[in-house]
């Protein structure tokens, strides 16, 4: 028996050499009759991908001629039914963050038709995204954000007919049914948002910013119902915010950042229950902000800034109690400061600069406890400083500079001693610097010029700066 045990191995190699073409022949003649390509293909097309990069990254050190791709980092292999069998075969390539430099078009996605997930992003990819990406109908995530990658985005990709014209971005995208996630972030994309996004009825998350993007924003992303991250920021996007956005109740972030929108904010933004994020900064939009914002009770980023935003403040911004981060700036609003902005006590940056905000500073601001940044510069707002702003203790920014501030600088200010910078010029404040500003130790920055102050600075630390 051992006499036998010793030879068998000789003979079981020669097996295994014999055996193993003829299994990779069934392999190929079982994925061209079920459809579809076979590991090995699989295999060899991800390999002649690694050869054209410069540097392959050390993550692809795995990517050897010898071994499985399932076992390589960066690849997953699933098992797929293919008539009475089920082949492994490549679904999911995640290599993000992995410093790749190379050509995305020589990664020939035709030959990885199992595809369902794909993150290149973080890379340095350039060239134009390939048409055979257009082959994956599986794909559910695409991620190929932060990038080099330029021009239209391929008719293909939506499965296109070769007879198809090719355009900006295709209405045949929206054939990719199955899709999850899309993210093309920072590229340079170009053309229109189009309609036929609105059939990726599972997409719960749309990353288009940070490219070329021009029109409007098509009324049919309203019919999106699982979306729950709309970043379409950084592009040449115009037109009003269509209502049908509105009808996203899922939606979480919503930023549009950074393009050319016009027209009012819908008052059935307010619908958006679950919004925590909301960016519209740094558009042409106008009109008031609607009363129904205060509906977002889960919302803590608003952020309106860089607008032509009128009419006041609604008090309704007081039920936001989440609210961390609320920028009105650079508007044209007017009308006093409500007092219900005293009510949110998470605030930790308040920004209502360079607006047409008058009357006086409330003693209400001083509840804002957590408060780190303060800044009521550039407006018309009269009256004292109230002593109550020396409740802010965590503040370490507090402009309120070229109003029409009169009366004395509160001694109070002196219990904020966090404050970095404090900003007080071009007033009306009157009366001596308090010696309480002396207590504020890490103060780079003290600008009281343009004031009626007087009285003596001798008791103060030189490294106080007066302008």
């Amino acid at each position: 028996m051992q006499t036998l045990r010793r030879k068998m191995p000789p003979f079981f190699y020669l097996w295994c050499l014999l055996l193993a073409p003829c299994l990779l022949l069934l392999e190929e003649a079982h994925a061209a009759r079920y459809g579809g390509a076979s590991l090995r293909s699989q295999h060899m097309a991800l390999l002649r991908w690694k050869a054209t990069l410069a540097s392959p990254p050390p993550q692809m050190s795995s990517w050897l001629e010898n071994t499985s791709p399932c076992n390589w980092t960066g690849v997953m292999c699933s098992a797929i039914r293919r008539g009475r069998r089920m082949p492994r075969v490549v679904t999911n390539l995640s290599l993000p963050n992995a410093s790749i430099t190379g050509n995305l078009g020589e990664l020939n996605f035709s030959a990885l038709p199992f595809l369902t997930y794909i993150d290149l992003s973080n890379n340095s990819l350039h060239g134009a995204i390939p048409a055979s990406i257009g082959s994956l109908s599986s794909l559910s995530h695409l991620d190929l954000g932060f990038n080099n990658l330029k021009g239209q985005i391929p008719s293909e990709v939506g499965c296109l007919h070769q007879d198809m014209r090719s355009g900006p971005i295709p209405g045949e995208i929206g054939k990719l049914v199955n899709l999850q996630f899309l993210q093309l972030t920072n590229n340079a994309l170009s053309g229109l948002i189009p309609k036929s996004l609105g059939n990726l009825t599972q997409l719960n998350t749309l990353r288009l910013y940070g490219n070329l993007l021009s029109g409007p924003m098509p009324l049919e992303l309203g019919q999106l119902i699982h979306l729950q991250d709309l970043e379409l920021g950084s592009n040449h996007i115009s037109g009003p915010i269509p209502i049908s956005i509105t009808n996203l109740t899922e939606m979480r972030r919503l930023s549009l950042t950074r393009n050319q929108i016009t027209g009012p904010i819908p008052p059935e933004v307010g619908n958006l229950a679950k919004l925590n994020h909301l960016d519209l900064s740094k558009n042409q939009i106008t009109g008031p902000i609607p009363p129904e914002v205060g509906n977002l009770a889960k919302l803590n980023h608003l952020d309106l800034s860089k607008n032509q935003i009128t009419g006041p403040i609604p008090p309704e911004v007081g039920n936001l109690a989440r609210l961390n981060h609320l920028d009105l700036s650079k508007n044209q609003i007017t009308g006093p400061i409500p007092p219900e902005v005293g009510n949110l006590a998470r605030l930790n940056h308040l920004d209502l600069s360079k607006n047409h905000i008058t009357g006086p500073i409330l003693p209400e601001l001083g509840n804002l406890a957590r408060l780190n940044h303060l800044d009521l510069s550039k407006n018309q707002i009269t009256g004292s400083i109230p002593l109550e702003l020396g409740n802010l203790t965590m503040l370490n920014a507090l402009y309120l500079h070229e109003n029409q501030i009169s009366g004395p600088i509160p001694g109070s200010l002196g219990n904020v001693t966090k404050l970095v910078e404090l900003y007080l010029h071009q007033n009306q404040i009157t009366g001596s610097i308090p010696q309480e500003i002396g207590n504020l130790v890490n103060l780079k920055h003290l600008m009281l010029d343009q004031n009626i102050i007087s009285g003596s600075i001798t008791e103060f630390q030189p490294a106080l700066f007066l302008a």
